[in-house]
């Protein structure tokens, strides 16, 4: 199967493409949010590093995939109520320092700045590795 133009994807997700510094973006709905859709660097017009039925599945997936990185963050921080927090990032990584791709929850303002936590996934769509938590 042929890999996907990111306007592609985002018309599979319903979402609207923007740049966002080195990374392209995708705000689509999801659970009565936005969700960013995002991968590294590129334009428009070269395609991300999934094929159709990869970006599919996941959009299936998802829920399922939520709910699995939320147990896997509920264990790492037991005090915290991750119920609660939104699902904000879907980081699509071209050198998979988050795995294929990573969910990412936005926790709020630190005094160091925005703390977000993501969950890294592999091809098989299988947790892979700790959470890792992201300051910007």
């Amino acid at each position: 199967m042929s890999r996907l133009l990111w306007d592609e994807v985002s018309a599979l997700w319903n979402g609207e493409v923007f740049a966002c510094g080195t990374r392209l973006c995708c705000k689509t709905a999801y659970a009565g949010l936005i969700l960013n859709l995002s991968r590294d660097g590129g334009s428009a017009e070269e395609p991300p590093s999934r094929d159709a039925l990869f970006w599919k599945q996941l959009k299936e997936e998802l829920p399922a995939l939520d709910l699995k990185a939320r147990a896997v963050l509920q264990n790492a921080f037991p005090g915290e109520n991750i119920a609660a927090l939104p699902l904000t990032e879907l980081a699509l990584d071209q050198d998979e320092s988050y795995g294929v791709f990573a969910l990412g929850y936005d926790t709020g303002e630190t005094s160091a700045g925005r703390l977000y936590l993501f969950v890294p996934f592999d091809e098989g769509f299988q947790l892979c590795g700790e959470p890792i938590c992201e300051l910007c």
